[in-house]
């Protein structure tokens, strides 16, 4: 269903949006907000398990030593497997 709903808020001309539902649902679709939190969560238990960082709020993870980083930052520089 969060997949036919962000279709219908971000596609253009949707002409059976039955269709779209019955397809997200024989495919397991999830929507690219959902993709997004599942990649975030993958990297920060990684990052975690690393020591890299301790905690995680909103849009800012810690790390280690006490510093406060923009999590897309912290992505970009770590990312998962590379060390």
């Amino acid at each position: 269903m969060a997949y036919l709903k962000e279709a219908i808020r971000t596609w253009k001309g949707i002409k059976s949006p039955e269709a779209v539902f019955v397809v997200a649902c024989k495919e397991g679709r999830k929507p690219e907000s959902a993709q997004v939190k599942s990649a975030v969560k993958e990297w920060f238990e990684w990052a975690r398990q690393q020591r890299i960082v301790i905690a995680m709020s909103g849009e800012v993870v810690y790390t280690a030593d006490g510093e406060a980083v923009v999590l897309q930052e912290m992505m970009r520089r770590c990312p998962v497997g590379e060390l």
